[in-house]
């Protein structure tokens, strides 16, 4: 049995709820039906005071190091995409999300500038030595090979996969799973967008977003926004209200109510100006959703020719996107055929064995 310590700490903040966050705890579930492969999270036993990056870091690195050196496992894999302290190099596998650490640190100033570079330069020296990085696209392994200068040889592409429940089949529950999101059977049309609103990430551009959907006219659509609320959920309450749109906010959904709100929605929008995977698009074509979304990161190689592609940071090109899709039937009926088909690829089996190869060969000083 080949042993594995997982850093789960991003389980333990405001990633839990996140994209980060979703990847460690599906990636945790399929590995367990992998054989030969044992994987152990380790958690904080309380959460970080603070969000920000390096006290979270820190935060974690004591209970990881005690548990490595008591379980002395083969490797040490760094789920949220960071290496840990304590641990030989030569043993590590961290998961890359993206580089926007290194994008936009040199642009911050003041002490949190200088903190964030400061843990900026401790945490590209580590990954730079570990054994292997896992990137969940091509396009986060050739940021990671111009950001970090590490060789594409020790860049393993491991994409994510369609998480169980999200299918196109509705079930029994559906009508009272998106009533409980505020949605009721004969409200007419919604947009869907999903991902954590805990915190501002201008890359996610949902005051693009709103404005694209003011444009289509009062009350045309409603738009969900699901995920953990916070701060953003106030300043794109406010947005909505300046804009005049139907904005619902049902705050965090369980998976079974995600996928059912996105069963039932007349597309799922996702208007980021980058995105290292988008597993939001995978989820709404497993759903048979109709998907508009941008240009940006990895959604052209991930969506193809099962969704609407328009240009980022645009809200009249979003605008005319979604209102393809909402006044062409023939085109929603063939995204929502095409959408699964494309899904189909991706699943989190094919995810968990591709990981277990790179500890294997980790182990083995490939």
């Amino acid at each position: 049995m080949l042993d594995v310590l997982a850093d789960a700490s991003c389980l333990s903040d405001a990633r839990r709820e996140a994209g980060i966050g979703r990847y460690a705890t599906l990636l945790l579930d399929a590995m367990a039906g992998v054989e030969g492969i044992s994987v152990d999270p380790v958690v904080p036993g309380r959460p970080s005071r603070s969000e920000a990056r390096p006290v979270r870091w820190l935060r974690a690195q004591p209970r990881l190091a005690w548990e490595a050196l008591r379980r002395r496992p083969a490797v040490v894999h760094g789920l949220g995409g960071e290496a840990v302290l304590g641990w030989p190099p030569s043993r590590q596998v961290v998961t890359l999300h993206d580089l926007e650490l290194w994008r936009g640190a040199d642009a911050l100033r003041g002490p949190r500038g200088a903190m964030l570079r400061g843990y900026a330069g401790v945490m590209e020296g580590g990954l730079r030595r570990c054994a292997a990085l896992v990137a969940i696209s091509d396009v986060v392994a050739a940021e990671a090979v111009e950001a970090l200068g590490v060789s594409l040889e020790r860049i393993h592409v491991v994409p994510h996969g369609v998480p169980p429940g999200f299918s196109a089949t509705p079930t029994p529950r559906d009508d009272a799973l998106r009533a409980s999101c505020g949605i009721g059977a004969d409200d007419g049309p919604y947009l869907v967008w999903t991902g954590s609103l805990r915190f501002r990430d201008p890359r996610k551009a949902l005051e693009v977003l709103v404005d694209a959907v003011a444009g289509l006219g009062p009350r045309a659509v409603r738009l969900v926004l699901a995920g953990a609320p916070g701060a953003e959920t106030r300043r794109v309450a406010a947005l909505a209200r300046q804009w005049r749109v139907h904005v619902i906010l049902p705050g965090h959904v369980p998976d079974d109510a995600l996928a059912a709100l996105l069963r039932g929605a007349a597309a799922a929008v996702v208007p980021s100006l980058h995105e290292g995977f988008g597993l939001p698009a995978l989820e709404a074509m497993a759903c048979g959703t109709p998907v508009v979304c941008t240009r940006a990161g990895n959604l052209p190689a991930l969506v193809g020719d099962a969704g609407v592609l328009v240009e980022p940071g645009s809200a009249e090109a979003l605008r005319s996107g979604v209102a393809s899709v909402l006044g062409d039937g023939v085109l929603a009926a063939t995204l929502r055929e095409a959408g699964p088909h494309r899904a189909a690829e991706f699943t989190w089996r094919r995810t968990a064995e591709m990981t277990a190869d790179v500890y294997r060969a980790v182990a083995a000083g490939r």
